[in-house]
């Protein structure tokens, strides 16, 4: 009877052991093998071996409000201040010259995945390829409540004002520092490719503190016309 109990135990343990023994090795293989390709090369292997998400505004998204205009957001760490000034008003793009993509220099910004892309649903921004350097411009007057490295979101700025945050992320340089009042169009910093990012870009998100106390992602695009920017679609 105990010879059949422990056959029975190790069958029933076994596959727990290997399966723990293949997580094990697949993770020491992986980080064996990533650190040794080129930087370049790097964050696109580990999304295929790791499948990790490649865009840090995927942590808290969801589908919610008319038309799919907004998405659920989570507390974050970055807090409410409850800030209000005079001029509340979010409207323009974060970025007012020219712009240039890799050689190609464009008379207006680029946009590429959209608020709720096809083909990136969870996305709860507007994304604009740039080459890194650009001037970054904030598209509200307010008061700066976070102003440095912020996990996958890179070097992060979020300006606030009268129950809105604009976040501006992935820069490779802040200009400015949290406890900073800004005018409409002041610059906060320059374009990167920090954080959970896989090429040169603004992340552009409008964050909402509703009546009922629950927080929202507004799509940006709600804030800007057409006629500002060109469209060229989102990449993998």
């Amino acid at each position: 009877m105990k010879g059949i109990f422990r056959f029975s135990l190790v069958l029933m343990v076994a596959p727990l052991f290997c399966g723990t023994a293949f997580v094990i090795g697949y993770v020491i293989l992986v980080a064996l093998t990533i650190p040794q390709l080129p930087a370049w090369a790097q964050p696109a292997v580990t999304q295929w071996l790791l499948d990790i998400p490649q865009h840090a505004e995927s942590s808290d998204n969801g589908a919610y409000g008319l038309n799919g205009s907004s998405s659920p957001a989570g507390l974050s760490a970055v807090q409410w201040d409850g800030y209000i000034g005079t001029e509340t008003m979010i409207h323009g793009l974060p970025i007012i010259d020219r712009v240039q993509l890799w050689s190609v220099w464009y008379d207006k910004p680029l946009l590429g995945c959209l608020f709720h892309d096809p083909r990136y649903e969870s996305h709860t921004g507007s994304d604009f390829p740039m080459n890194e350097g650009t001037p970054i411009h904030t598209t509200i007057s307010g008061k700066v409540v976070w102003a440095a490295e912020n996990g996958p979101w890179g070097n992060l700025v979020v300006v606030e004002n009268d129950g809105y945050q604009i976040w501006l992320a992935h820069l490779s340089s802040i200009e400015v520092s949290e406890g900073d009042i800004l005018e409409y169009g002041d610059e906060i910093g320059l374009s990167g490719n920090t954080g959970n990012s896989t090429g040169g870009h603004l992340h552009y998100g409008i964050k909402h503190k509703t009546e009922a106390g629950s927080y929202v992602w507004l799509d940006p695009q709600l804030f800007f016309n057409e006629d500002e920017y060109i469209y060229i679609g989102c990449s993998d």
